[in-house]
């Protein structure tokens, strides 16, 4: 078998354009610790399931793996000097950043889209990385604003496509593509 291009199926990946968020957790010591991650993923409805990954190098890494809770931040456009300090090791702690701790502990920080209260429900190899699957508890919608987004190695945002109106009009109009309950997605 012919040996994998990483640079370019890196490439390829990076076309699928993904949110960013703040995961969150406390340390053994009950210190607040976050790391920027785009690899955030509901996985299931019923139960209540969602899911992140983190490199197996990450220095923050065993402190999720002991923590029975996270909480998962959806970040603003407006947030993008905070998801560039929680992408540097350096920075892992929640020293400087204005937040209220969640229900279980774990931070909830401000000007997020939403943010989403879990429980360690499992933990999967997954190549280099490590899968943390969580059950949501609780979840908090905020105010409207436009998120943060993350395509070919850069920020950017959401921009509604001129013709949304036009397309919902048609048959199942009803239904928003990102319905779950739409028959054959996800």
């Amino acid at each position: 078998m012919a040996e994998m291009d990483t640079r370019g199926l890196r490439n390829v990946l990076g076309c699928f354009a993904t949110g960013v968020a703040i995961i969150a957790a406390r340390t053994a010591l009950r210190e607040h610790v976050g790391v920027t991650i785009n690899s955030f993923s509901s996985v299931s409805l019923d139960p209540p399931l969602v899911l992140f990954s983190l490199l197996k190098t990450a220095g923050v890494l065993p402190h999720f793996q002991q923590a029975e809770n996270f909480s998962v931040n959806i970040l603003s456009h407006r947030q993008e000097a905070l998801s560039n300090m929680f992408a540097r090791p350096s920075t892992a702690w929640l020293r400087s950043v204005d937040f209220a701790d969640g229900e279980d502990g774990c931070a909830l920080l401000a000007g997020c889209l939403a943010q989403i209260e879990c429980r360690r429900h499992d933990e999967v190899d997954g190549g280099d990385h490590r899968i943390f699957i969580g059950r949501v508890v609780r979840f908090h919608l905020h105010a409207q604003a436009e998120p943060l987004l993350f395509y070919r190695g850069k920020y950017g945002t959401y921009v509604r496509d001129p013709w949304s109106s036009q397309a919902a009009q048609g048959e199942n109009a009803e239904y928003v593509a990102a319905d779950p309950m739409v028959p054959g997605w996800g």
